[in-house]
C-alpha cells in the first residue's frame, strides 16, 4: 500500500493504492479531506477496476479525487446562483411591502393590484 497526500483546490487527495494477493493488479481508493469550520472531513471513494500498475492506480485516484471536488465546486456554485434574493415582504403584506425605484430617484411602495384573493398585495 503506497500513500500520498496531494493538495488540490482548498481540498487534500489522498490515494491508497493495494496490490492484490495474487499479484495480478491493483486496486485504488481516495479519501478527498476538506476542511468544514474546525472540522476536517475526509470521504473515501473506491475506484472500480483492476489497474496494471501501481503508478497506475495511483494517477486514476487522483483524477478521480480531483473529479469529486470539481463536481462539488460546481454544485456550490450551482446552489449560489440560483438562491433567489431577499425581499422586504412581510407576512401577507401591505400597500406599500413591495419598494420600487421612482422616477425621481427615490423608493417607493407598488400599489396593490386590488384583488381581494391576491394575499400578497
Amino acid at each position: 500500500m503506497t500513500a500520498m497526500r496531494e493538495p488540490y483546490k482548498g481540498c487534500f487527495l489522498d490515494p491508497k493504492v493495494f496490490e492484490l494477493r495474487d499479484n495480478s493488479g491493483w486496486t485504488a481508493e481516495v479519501y478527498v479531506a476538506e476542511n468544514e469550520g474546525n472540522d476536517v472531513i475526509d470521504t473515501r471513494f473506491i475506484l472500480k477496476g483492476i489497474f496494471p500498475s501501481e503508478e497506475a492506480a495511483r494517477k486514476a485516484a487522483i483524477r478521480a479525487g480531483m473529479q469529486v471536488v470539481d463536481r462539488q465546486d460546481i454544485h456550490s456554485v450551482i446552489e449560489e446562483s440560483t438562491q433567489l434574493p431577499s425581499t422586504p415582504r412581510r407576512a401577507y403584506g401591505s400597500h406599500s411591502d413591495d419598494l420600487a425605484t421612482g422616477k425621481d430617484g427615490y423608493r417607493k411602495g407598488v400599489p396593490s393590484s386590488g384583488n381581494p384573493d391576491d394575499r400578497f398585495s
